[in-house]
């Protein structure tokens, strides 16, 4: 983007070019040739879009000129280094925004080839967030130049620092204080506690009556037994809603300014906190036999999660007190007999209605079980499917659960009262031998027992886990004459013997 130096020195050259050209054409005079209504194209000077200038109608040519501009890219060349002009800020208070801009002081350079003065006028929070920025330039040399600040600054305050354009150089810093007279404007709370009611606060202008943002407020709430203090900043329309989350009871209320920068009468009111009632339900309360029984309460105000008070569990003639958290209840118990009990969770709590709800709880009977399957025969290297019974001590059948044997992790799964297991009968294979003179020799035992555990194990609480001891013999025959005592005969050209004892 070109800036107002170059504006100029192009409109120069342009102007010499056309006086250069007048000249020209009066050398050329005694040349004579006639044109009849010549149209000559106007010459145009192309310069960036986006160049503004903010100067005031009817300024003369020994008034302040001030230009303020976006000129991130510029060409640096002809802005002065700090070196060659001063600027001053001093500090200053605002009142009521009785004044929107800032004086600030300079000592302009005197080169007419460069600028008067270039420089940023950035502005901070009491946070360091910069809140406004400015390019201030022009050749002029003038004594002064006025910034106008933001729009209704909050009270509060403010770094302005300058900064030269050309090096960064700071050449100044000062404080800008905002503040204001103000009202405050509030009404009696009333509210049941855990409600979510909020309190409404204003905090205005005395003069506008216009909503004033960003005011700290100090809130306190107190009676003979406590006393509640809390602060909130106003927001952009001057207000302050807040949940007060204060106990049961009546209060009187403070509220006054905590910001140095704005000054306000304290005003009084009260607040009144009812208790609220509330609503319990109780989960289903179910176990078996040797196990824990859990009672669970879930308390509620206003829909939202009760946080205080206890509840009090009355079964099988005992009271146990449990602590609310996060709006539940929960104690468990154990209870010998297998039978359906009635009993009673109340609640209590300080801030709330009591609350009394009646419910039952039932603890069912466990049922011992057995395994039921007989000895199993077979023969040698056969396999069989046998069925495995699992029922109740009664004699009913067994509805889930698993049959594991021995210690293995392989199971079968009990469906309806019974299991399968599968079986390959072996172990009567004890030893071969061959001789050039008489074959093959191989020995075999006429029956081979093996003991096996079975293992019950339930799969929910109903059931007890149960063991049974089985046995599975397995008698030898042979496999391809089915002979069952000692022979001998051929099998691809081979002699075979087979001993059996």
């Amino acid at each position: 983007m070109f800036k107002k130096k170059y504006m100029i020195l192009l409109s120069l050259i342009l102007v010499s070019i056309c006086a250069l050209s007048c000249v020209s054409a009066s050398e050329d005079a005694d040349a004579t040739v006639a044109i009849d209504d010549v149209d000559v194209d106007p010459i145009e000077a192309s310069v960036d879009e986006g160049l503004e200038t903010n100067v005031e109608d009817g300024l003369s040519s020994d008034e302040t000129e001030t230009l303020t501009v976006d000129n991130s890219n510029d060409d640096k060349a002809s802005s002065p280094s700090h070196y060659e002009y001063e600027v001053y800020v001093f500090p200053k208070t605002i009142h009521n925004w009785q004044d929107e801009s800032v004086r600030i002081y300079i000592d302009p350079s005197e080169d007419s080839s460069d600028y008067a003065y270039d420089f940023y006028v950035n502005v901070y929070d009491s946070d360091s967030n910069i809140i406004d920025e400015k390019n201030i330039y022009s050749y002029t040399q003038v004594d002064y130049v006025d910034y106008v600040l933001p729009e209704k600054l909050s009270p509060g305050e403010y770094k302005i620092e300058i900064e030269n354009w050309e090096d960064n150089y700071i050449f100044s810093t000062a404080t800008l204080t905002v503040s204001y007279d103000a009202n405050i404007y509030a009404e009696d709370y009333n509210a049941y506690y855990n409600s979510g009611v909020q309190y409404s606060i204003k905090v205005t202008e005395s003069e506008t009556g216009y909503g004033l943002s960003g005011v700290s407020i100090k809130i306190v709430f107190s009676n003979s037994r406590n006393t509640y203090t809390r602060y909130y900043t106003s927001g952009s329309d001057g207000y302050i809603k807040f949940d007060p989350k204060i106990p049961v009871g009546t209060y009187t209320v403070t509220i006054s300014s905590n910001n140095a920068h704005v000054i306000a009468s304290s005003i009084v009111k009260s607040a009144t906190v009812k208790k609220s009632s509330v609503s319990m339900s109780l989960a289903k309360a179910s176990t078996y036999q040797g196990y824990k029984l859990t009672l669970k309460a879930t308390v509620k105000s206003q829909g939202r999660n009760v946080n205080e008070g206890t509840v009090k569990f009355t079964i099988n003639g005992k009271t146990y007190s449990v602590a609310v958290k996060n709006g539940v209840a929960t104690k468990s118990i154990k209870l010998k007999k297998a039978k359906t009990y009635k009993y009673t969770a109340t609640f209590v709590g300080d801030n709330f209605n009591t609350k009394k709800v009646a419910g039952k709880a039932k603890v069912n009977k466990r049922y011992a079980t057995k395994i039921v399957i007989k000895n199993k025969k077979g023969y040698y290297n056969t396999k069989k499917t046998i069925t495995v019974k699992v029922k109740t001590k009664s004699g009913k059948k067994v509805k889930d659960g698993y049959i594991y044997v021995g210690s293995s992790d392989s199971y079968s799964k009990v469906k309806n009262g019974k299991a399968k297991l599968y079986v390959t009968f072996s172990g009567n294979y004890k030893k071969g031998k061959y001789s050039y003179s008489s074959g093959f020799t191989f020995y075999f035992k006429k029956s081979v027992t093996t003991k096996f555990k079975l293992k019950y194990v339930p799969k929910s609480l109903k059931y007890k886990a149960s063991t049974k001891k089985f046995k599975i013999t397995s008698k030898y025959r042979c496999p391809d004459c089915h002979k069952k005592s000692s022979h001998s005969h051929t099998i691809n050209g081979y002699n075979v013997k087979i001993k059996v004892y």
